[in-house]
């Protein structure tokens, strides 16, 4: 029986934490009964009441274990945790918003099981159906499109945190990432296309979360600025032969 590694990276989550593992957790014991899996919550440098949260789901239960990442970005918290736990032979991750329809997961994790290195929830794939902002929407479509057009991507949707890696992939380009931040996914990704590596993008359903309690945490001004940067950086580097 395969070791799979559900992660959830986790800045400011007082207010869904408890409420979505536990929606994590009971589909993962009616789909995924033949994965022998572990819940992983990674506290990112909250300054709520995630990892005291955290800690009580994993006092409760034993398939629900916790790690701090003591420096904000979600890329270094999942590159640093992965590197500390390398006992498994599926790696994955999601939001902790449940943005991404969970019923898509196990065809993720069995993309990966099937022959794949890498698997990810796409929002721009036939079959796919995304509801968010037309502002958001349409930053995301520019930035792939940039992707494209600077980069000679092949996948659509570098963004969704939805995604799923198997353990050669982790072993060999996960080391060769830098990003902290958002730009880690995209990283990852072109990586691994440039490597050779087998990926697929699954239709996703896929929902903005925003509400009165809990806003989105990210500015898409400045987010905007900065992966562009990060678009610049990363064609330099592969002009370098991506050292």
């Amino acid at each position: 029986m395969k070791k799979l590694l559900i992660t959830l990276p986790c800045f400011n989550e007082e207010q869904v934490l408890e409420k979505n593992i536990k929606t994590i957790f009971d589909y993962a014991q009616k789909e995924l009964n033949d994965y022998d899996w572990t819940i992983l919550v990674i506290d990112n440098a909250s300054s709520d009441k995630t990892f005291e949260i955290a800690k009580k789901l994993n006092q409760q239960n034993p398939k629900i274990i916790i790690a701090q990442y003591l420096h904000k970005g979600r890329g270094a918290a999942l590159k640093n945790i992965w590197q500390a736990n390398s006992g498994y032979d599926i790696y994955s991750y999601m939001d902790i918003d449940l943005a991404t329809d969970l019923r898509h997961f196990s065809d993720l994790i069995r993309k990966v099981d099937s022959g794949y290195n890498i698997a990810v929830g796409s929002r721009y794939v036939p079959g796919a159906n995304a509801q968010r902002s037309f502002k958001r929407k349409f930053m995301s479509k520019v930035y792939n499109l940039l992707l494209k057009l600077f980069l000679k991507v092949d996948f659509k949707d570098a963004q969704c945190g939805f995604k799923a890696f198997d353990k050669k992939s982790i072993i060999n380009i996960l080391p060769k990432t830098f990003d902290s931040g958002w730009f880690w996914d995209t990283e990852f990704m072109i990586l691994a296309e440039r490597s050779g590596y087998k990926i697929i993008e699954i239709p996703v359903a896929w929902r903005e979360v925003r509400d009165e309690i809990r806003e989105s945490k990210v500015s898409p001004l400045a987010e905007a600025f900065k992966q562009l940067k990060n678009i610049r950086m990363m064609r330099a580097r592969l002009k370098d032969g991506f050292k």
